[in-house]
C-alpha cells in the first residue's frame, strides 16, 4: 500500500525497529561505509550566520528552505522574521517548507505544563520579515515533527502516536508509531501509519511524496517502494533534477549523546536519493564531525551544497568557492 492511500492501515516496518524505544533510538541499525563522497571535507567549510539584531552566532539551524534566492532556516533566532509577541508561546521552529513567499513552521513550543504543544503556522515572507498569515493546532499535533505543502493544503509527519511529555520524552518513541497526516480546512486526516519515527517529507516533481522513516533507515515514497539510505534519514529537500537530498544520521547512539549535551561531536552524512532507482549517491561523510557535527539538512543548489546541524554553530558550505 502507498502514502496516497487515504485509509489509515498499519504498515510494516522491519526488524531494525523493533525493541525497546530508547535502545532503538541509541543503538538503531548498523550501515557500512561508502565510496568517495562528492564533497571531500576539503571543499567545504563552515560558515557563520549571526543574528543581525544581537550579533550572536546562531545554532541549530536543523533544517533549511529556499525561497527564491533566499535560504530560510530553522533556528531558534528565526524568531526575529516574526513581530515580538506574535506567536503566544514563543518560537521553537523544527521542520520548515516553502513555496514561493509562503512559509510553513511546526512550532515546537514547551506549553505551561512544560510539555511540547506544537502548532503551525503560515507564514507570508516580504521584504525580509515574516507576516503571520494563519496558525493550525489541534489534538495530534502534540507529535508534528515536518512539514510540506500540497494539493492546497500541508503535509505533516508525526513521529510517533503519544505526545512527549517535556524536552526528554522527545527521544522516547515507541516503535512504528508515526504517521503522515494532511492538515486542510477540514482538519486533520491520516494518509498512512506504523511509519518508524516519520521524520522528513517532501513531495517530489511528479507529485509523489516521500518520508524518512528515521529508525527503519529508508524512505519510503507514496508508490509503495522503501528505498535504503546509509544510515538514518532526517530531513528531506529536493534538488533541481528532482534528486531527493537526504540527511544521514550514520550512529543514533552518538547523535543521541550529542542532541542532549554528552557528546560534543556527532558523525554527519548527507547523500542524493534518486527516487525512480532508488540509486544512493554519497554527497559528504564526516565520520567524527569534524566540521559540522550532528548534521541533519543538507541542500543542493547551483552546484553548492549546504547543510545545517541540530547544535552546532553556522553552516556547512561546500563548493562554489570560485
Amino acid at each position: 500500500m502507498g502514502l496516497r492511500d487515504a485509509r489509515a492501515r498499519r504498515l510494516s516496518a522491519p526488524a531494525c525497529a523493533a525493541g525497546l524505544a530508547l535502545l532503538a533510538l541509541l543503538a538503531g541499525c548498523g550501515r557500512e561505509a561508502g565510496g568517495p563522497a562528492r564533497f571531500a571535507p576539503s571543499d567545504c567549510r563552515v560558515v557563520k550566520v549571526t543574528d543581525a539584531a544581537t550579533g550572536r552566532p546562531i545554532a541549530g539551524i536543523e533544517d533549511i528552505a529556499l525561497s527564491g534566492p533566499r535560504l530560510i532556516l530553522s533556528a531558534p533566532a528565526a524568531a526575529r522574521l516574526v513581530p515580538a509577541g506574535a506567536i503566544a508561546g514563543g518560537l521553537r521552529p523544527h521542520g520548515i517548507a516553502a513555496e514561493g513567499a509562503r512559509l510553513a513552521v511546526v512550532n515546537r513550543r514547551i506549553g505551561a505544563s512544560g510539555r511540547v504543544d506544537p502548532v503551525v503556522l503560515e507564514l507570508e515572507l516580504a521584504g525580509g520579515r515574516a507576516r503571520l498569515a494563519g496558525l493550525r493546532r489541534g489534538p495530534g499535533f502534540c507529535a508534528l515533527n515536518d512539514v510540506a505543502f500540497w494539493q492546497g493544503g500541508l503535509l505533516a509527519t508525526r513521529d510517533r502516536d503519544r505526545c512527549p511529555q517535556g524536552l526528554a520524552g522527545e527521544l522516547l518513541v515507541r516503535p512504528e508509531s508515526g504517521s503522515l497526516v494532511v492538515l486542510d480546512d477540514a482538519g486533520m486526516r491520516v494518509l498512512a501509519e506504523g511509519l518508524a519515527y516519520a521524520n522528513g517529507v517532501a513531495v517530489l516533481p511528479d507529485g509523489g511524496i516521500a518520508v524518512a522513516e528515521t529508525r527503519a533507515g529508508r524512505v519510503r515514497l507514496s508508490d509503495g517502494r522503501m528505498l535504503a539510505v546509509p544510515g538514518h534519514p532526517d530531513n528531506l529537500t529536493v534538488a533541481a533534477n528532482g534528486r531527493l537530498v537526504v540527511g544521514v544520521i550514520p550512529s543514533l547512539w552518538r547523535f543521541g549523546l550529542h542532541l542532549t549535551g554528552h557528546r560534543a561531536r556527532a558523525p554527519s552524512r548527507l547523500v542524493a536519493l534518486d527516487p525512480a532507482s532508488g540509486a544512493v549517491e554519497w554527497l559528504f561523510d564526516d565520520p567524527e564531525g569534524r566540521l559540522l557535527p550532528g548534521i541533519t539538512v543538507g541542500l543542493l543548489a547551483e552546484g553548492m551544497l549546504v547543510a545545517g546541524a541540530v547544535r552546532a554553530q553556522g553552516l556547512l558550505v561546500c563548493g562554489g568557492k570560485g
